[in-house]
């Protein structure tokens, strides 16, 4: 714990430079973020958890059992109760879903023509469903039921959930996806989404500070934290509505998510079975592919790792920020946080306990800066699409998206420049004269050609 805690490093670590290895209270401080808590996953157990700073800018501090929300990483949870359903050959996953729905059928149209949405499909996000983020509601106003949100219909303040590609051509991440399989859960199992899930799935692993009840009651909430976005705004826990609970809903603590981390392993292990038995659990790592996007995704998780040693990983982010990843071989980790730049903070704790369990896939990157003139610098300047670069004296900054902080960008050639905080790189395009007509934007999932506006 005192290891993790004290070494936290930058996604990138410069070669033949001083790099900092920062500290856990200084970054949460530089970073804006209330409140973390982690716990961490060794040889099949929990190995320590513990819970920093406050729960609230004006609360008590946060303790072990002090509850955050979850944003997407509910899609992991959620992801393992539909595949109960699978287990008791309710539903079939590479059947037409529609088949099973009974409120409310997903639209036919030109995409569906040939090829129908399946469950799979709705799991690894290759569905075709048209993507849009979670979106946050006060319950006290009206809050959203479930077919006004598929229908896009008021209050909702998302789009109708439509099939915009041809299913299973391509990856979108879709928060749609998961608000149809939230109708499936209840369709076919006659239950509210909550209660099925605190039946098939939370109880059984012992999840017992964690609930998809929403709005949370006065118990849950006074144990919650109140989150916090980039620029300080406040959430409590009381106005904050995920409404829809499939990909976003649960409020939990890191403890129960290394629980739920465990079990996942131990099933994959075929040692324990209080969800799911081996031959089905293990069909959450059959990832579909997206070479475009050179992105894995298997069902409800991110899949990453070797072949000897793959892990199932999931982010979230709506104020919270969190992440938790688990080797199906062993060790693992949770982190959530309440806001701020808690994304970034939880990808530098990530690197430090990559260093002190060993994990092989989240060890810093290490990098060389080359010399570049300062006069060379300004052709870079502009807007590419949602990026805008800018000089900031002797060097480069960029907006990642645009209106976000901006980061410093570090040379690696006379064109191809990166940042220190996550696995992002700009690769400049440059004409005959030098000059710069478009950006290579160089993310982990993927290569996209943003063009000189």
């Amino acid at each position: 714990m005192e290891a993790v805690q004290t070494h936290l490093s930058r996604y990138v670590k410069l070669t033949n430079a001083s790099n900092d290895e920062m500290n856990l209270a200084s970054q949460m401080t530089a970073l804006h973020v209330p409140a973390v808590s982690i716990a961490t996953i060794r040889n099949g157990r929990i190995d320590w958890t513990r819970a920093y700073g406050v729960s609230s800018l004006d609360g008590p501090p946060a303790s072990t059992k002090t509850l955050f929300g979850a944003a997407s990483i509910s899609k992991s949870i959620t992801a393992l109760g539909v595949l109960k359903l699978v287990e008791q050959r309710k539903i079939d996953l590479d059947a037409d879903v529609n088949q099973y729905l009974k409120r409310w059928k997903i639209p036919d149209n030109q995409f569906t023509a040939t090829r129908k949405v399946t469950v799979r499909e709705l799991l690894n996000h290759t569905s075709g469903i048209g993507t849009h983020n979670g979106v946050i509601y006060d319950p006290s106003s009206s809050l959203p039921n479930l077919l006004e949100m598929l229908n896009g219909e008021k209050p909702a303040r998302t789009a109708p959930v439509r099939v915009e590609a041809i299913p299973g051509t391509k990856f979108a991440y879709a928060n749609g996806g998961y608000l149809i399989l939230y109708l499936l859960i209840e369709d076919v199992t006659g239950e509210s989404f909550g209660q099925y899930m605190k039946r098939t799935v939370l109880q059984p692993i012992g999840m017992n500070d964690s609930t998809f009840d929403a709005p949370l009651t006065s118990q849950w909430a006074k144990r919650a934290a109140t989150s916090y976005n980039g620029k300080g705004k406040a959430v409590p826990p009381e106005q904050f509505v995920e409404p829809n609970l499939a990909a976003g809903g649960l409020w939990t603590t890191p403890t129960d998510l290394a629980k739920f981390l465990i079990e996942v392993q131990k099933e994959y292990a075929g040692t324990s079975h209080k969800v799911l038995h081996q031959p089905t659990l293990r069909t959450i790592v059959m990832a579909g592919r997206d070479q475009a996007k050179a992105r894995s995704w298997g069902l409800g998780f991110e899949v990453g790792g070797s072949a000897d040693n793959p892990y199932v990983r999931h982010q979230g982010s709506a104020y919270f920020q969190d992440d938790m990843l688990a080797y199906l071989r062993g060790g693992g980790i949770v982190v959530m946080t309440s806001g701020g730049d808690g994304g970034t903070l939880a990808e530098q704790i990530f690197r430090s306990a990559a260093t002190v369990y060993g994990f092989p896939d989240f060890k810093p990157v290490e990098r060389t800066i080359a010399t570049v003139q300062p006069s060379s610098l300004s052709r870079f300047v502009g807007a590419y699409a949602y990026i805008k670069v800018a000089l900031d004296g002797n060097g480069l900054t960029a907006e990642i998206p645009n209106g976000s902080t901006p980061a410093r960008l570090y040379p690696e050639s006379q064109t191809h420049f990166f940042v220190l905080d996550a696995p992002q790189e700009l690769d400049f395009d440059v004409d005959a004269e030098q000059n710069v007509t478009g950006v290579e934007f160089i993310t982990s999932i993927g290569r996209h050609s943003l063009k000189k506006e």
